[in-house]
């Protein structure tokens, strides 16, 4: 009986705080297209084409990843549009900004999906690093116990 309670307690928590993450296909392939050409253009001298940066610029893939788990998209592209391009600071327009997070997100391996990443979805989207356990084995460990 306890384990439903907690069961039942566990689906309503997560009905109440459910929100994208970026596992969920949170933009285009088109999209990210876009964010490459964009990336090439504004970003690429710095970062590198590849996105693995220089020894003194940070790397956009790989390791970044962890710097923005737990966060939402808004905060990470809140930092690209108003502290990048470094010789620029915030000179991109937001559609401009938000494919290069499409464009940082497929890099990174992150799945596209079938709608077009917005600047009104971006903080409802949570930053995961990780790809989240499918919900049945969450299930599956709490009966368990």
């Amino acid at each position: 009986m306890r384990s439903k309670i907690l069961l039942a307690l566990m689906a309503c928590m997560a009905a109440g705080t459910a929100q994208a993450g970026t596992w969920d296909g949170v933009y285009t392939d088109a999209q990210a297209e876009r964010g490459n050409v964009q990336f090439q253009q504004h970003c690429a001298r710095c970062h590198g084409a590849n996105l693995a940066g220089t020894f003194e610029i940070p790397p956009l893939v790989g390791r970044f990843i962890s710097y923005w788990d737990g966060t939402t998209l808004d905060v990470l592209f809140g930092y690209i549009s108003s502290a990048m391009p470094q010789d620029r600071p915030g000179s991109l327009s937001p559609a401009a900004n938000t494919d290069i997070v499409a464009f940082i997100l497929k890099a990174n391996n992150f799945p596209a999906g079938t709608k077009e990443l917005s600047v009104d979805d971006l903080k409802s989207i949570r930053f995961d690093a990780d790809r989240p356990q499918p919900a049945a084995i969450i299930k599956k460990r709490v009966k368990a116990r």
